[in-house]
């Protein structure tokens, strides 16, 4: 815990691996060349990444993303040089080159990209390079919409989530940085960060290898950007306006839509090429308007507000040498939207949405040997949102507990007062993490690069459901009463609702009782991972992708959780998720590759599983009917105050075996 927080102190931090670039080294025969010493160093930022050829005349350097200058040398040869060399996320680069005798020519220089095809991996997927980041437009400013242009996509239309073409949302690992920071809730929304953080990203969606995991369908690998020895910034305004829409087909007419969006960027050197820093702030705005349209004139009301988001980032990478990095950053956003859409029922249904997401991570990556790196991260990354109606109730039957919003969901024939039956709503999820991952290269039958490592994820998740808590009304025993309006005079407030006015035609009233203080259900779980794979290259054209991972996750299924009768505490653990993986590149040419492979794959586990049973375990929901009919029935459903957890618990069979008990 001590060297937890050591880590989490320091000021400047992570360097992850994020791409490898390596190849082989020969003379003008083809005669490969061992003990070259092969320098790559970053154009923007000046680090210099170093190995030297092994026996077979192979080199291999991870590195960070971005463009470089690469150099060969070796005593009695000329310097050969490769310039513009572009590395992408996930990437591992083949770049063979080729050295003179230093008496023909002292240095070869060669300008231009590399090939940019990946000859020794079966992976099915695609990356978004920063040009195209950069260059191509994307509806409202959404990254992610980007990763249409990558091969086994779509992209849902409500989140804007990439997902399979098969699949959805749960199918789906956002990693940022190498850190996951996906919203395993099951709500369909993600953490959100800025067009202008994002340097590239990856888009796998089949045949990921040993070291991902937590996912059957999609990982997504994003890296942020960061400083170079150059200072620089950017000022963005993005808007949007109506007045430039087309009509629309079905109501013939332009809908009025205002969005804007500022973005202000800037990075540089502290030390150059050593230190650098990089910040991003955007604020976006849109004005809303609301409008309900029910057959009674006073409940038509017209709400305006502003949705808006606010999204940062800083980030700082310190190189300490040619073999140590360290990079630090971390990351916020917040949303909130004032109301929800407009309906043809009463408005009390409405409510209000607040978003947050919020990341720290810090790595640190060592190259031990020629042979050999270690990467370490230290993560946190949290996302949560709270959901409440607009209307005020002070006699809710919640009060005590702090609860003072909401009201009686109350079903008339053909028309409702309707309210979302779980507000307010408050999910939050934490996740510690750390991870590990260690690369050894290595010959034997041709040339290994070999991954093992492993990682800890700590989640916990705090929920509070209001789950049915306002009391539900079943008020169809006759027509809606025709003075309805002067009944529930404001919208807004149901303290002047005269609720008992519809007494008389109310048949049912239904209320959630729960065994926790203001219905916080926490869940915890405990996610360990680890993993071994071999990248065997048998030749220079056949490369196999050998691996196997293991997943457990403690408390997958709510273990400790009672279900009576039927469901005990103390059941086993889903100990069994062992993965292999097994895929092959074969290199017909430099513009060709044939990929295949096979894999056992498994979910992340959604929060949503697990907590919504433990919720509703947790609550007794007691329905009483209005018989014989009394007067201050929907005031007073229970002649008396309701019944506490254990008294309702009481009602039911399972508990108190007599005639007239509930069955669950």
């Amino acid at each position: 815990m001590l060297l937890l927080c050591a880590i989490l102190l320091l000021p400047a931090f992570v360097f992850a691996q994020e791409a490898v670039l390596t190849g082989t080294i020969t003379d003008a025969t083809g005669a490969v060349l061992p003990g070259v010493t092969v320098q790559a160093t970053h154009e923007s930022s000046g680090n210099t990444f170093e190995a030297v050829t092994d026996g077979r005349g192979v080199y291999r350097i991870p590195a960070r993303i971005g463009t470089y200058k690469i150099t060969a040398q070796l005593t009695g040869f000329g310097v050969a040089t490769r310039q513009g060399v572009e590395l992408l996320v996930g990437q591992t680069l083949t770049l063979n080159l080729q050295m003179s005798p230093s008496t023909l020519q002292e240095t070869v220089t060669v300008t231009g990209e590399a090939p940019l095809i990946s000859t020794q991996s079966s992976s099915i997927g695609g990356t978004i390079d920063p040009r195209q980041m950069q260059e191509l437009p994307s509806a409202g400013r959404n990254w992610m919409s980007l990763a249409l242009l990558a091969p086994g996509n779509r992209t849902n239309a409500e989140g804007a989530t990439p997902v399979q073409d098969r699949g959805d949302v749960r199918e789906f690992n956002l990693n940022v940085d190498g850190m996951q920071v996906s919203a395993n809730m099951g709500a369909g929304n993600q953490p959100r960060y800025s067009n202008d953080a994002i340097a590239e990203f990856q888009f796998i969606s089949n045949r990921f290898d040993a070291t991902q995991g937590r996912s059957s369908g999609v990982q997504v690998n994003a890296i942020t950007k960061s400083g170079t020895n150059q200072l620089s910034g950017s000022l963005i305004g993005n808007f949007r306006n109506s007045s430039w829409n087309a009509p629309d087909p079905v109501l013939n007419r332009v809908l009025p839509y205002k969005n804007q969006q500022i973005s202000g960027t800037v990075g540089g050197p502290i030390v150059l090429n050593k230190t650098h820093f990089f910040g991003n702030y955007e604020y976006e705005h849109q004005p809303l308007t609301s409008i309900w349209n029910t057959p009674y004139p006073a409940f038509n009301v017209t709400l305006t507000g502003t949705r808006s988001v606010k999204m940062s980032g800083v980030r700082i990478d310190q190189e300490l040498s040619s073999k140590m990095r360290l990079m630090g950053k971390a990351g916020h956003s917040r949303l909130i939207e004032p109301f929800g859409a407009g309906a043809n029922t009463h408005p009390a249904g409405t409510m209000t949405n607040t978003e947050h997401n919020t990341d720290v991570l810090g790595s640190l990556t060592t190259v031990l040997s020629n042979r050999a790196v270690n990467d370490v991260r230290v993560g946190y990354a949290s996302y949560g949102f709270f959901q409440d109606t607009l209307v005020n109730w002070s006699k809710h039957w919640q009060a005590a507990n702090g609860i003072t919003s909401g009201s009686p969901r109350i079903t008339f024939r053909g028309f409702s007062i309707p309210g979302n039956a779980n507000l307010p709503r408050y999910r939050n999820q934490n996740v510690y993490s750390f991870h590990d991952d260690f690369t050894f290269s290595y010959d034997a039958g041709g040339h290994h690069d070999l991954k093992a490592g492993g990682e800890y994820l700590h989640t916990l998740d705090n929920t509070r459901n209001c789950n049915r808590c306002m009391g539900t009304v079943t008020s169809n025993g006759g027509p809606v009463p025709a003075n309805i309006e002067a009944l529930f005079p404001v919208w807004n407030d149901a303290d002047t609702w005269n609720l008992n006015a519809i007494s008389p035609i109310t048949t049912r009233y239904t209320l959630g009782i729960s065994d926790a203080s203001n219905f916080l259900t926490p869940l915890y779980m405990w996610k360990y991972g680890a993993w071994a794979q071999d990248d065997w290259k048998l030749s220079r054209k056949l490369t196999l992708n050998l691996g196997a991972r293991y997943d457990l996750i403690w408390n997958a299924f709510a273990q400790s959780t009672v279900f009576e009768p039927t469901e005990k505490a103390g059941r086993p653990q889903d100990a069994n998720n062992i993965q292999p993986r097994l895929g092959f590149a074969y290199s017909m040419n430099d513009r060709t590759v044939l990929r295949g492979g096979a894999g056992l794959y498994y979910n992340d586990m959604i929060d949503t599983d697990i907590l919504w049973p433990q919720s509703v375990l947790s609550i007794a929901v007691i329905a009483v009917d209005n018989t014989p009919v009394r007067a201050d029935f929907v005031s007073n459903p229970f002649n008396g105050p309701a019944p506490t957890y254990a008294q309702a618990l009481a009602r039911f069979c399972y508990v108190t075996n007599t005639p007239g008990c509930l069955l669950r």
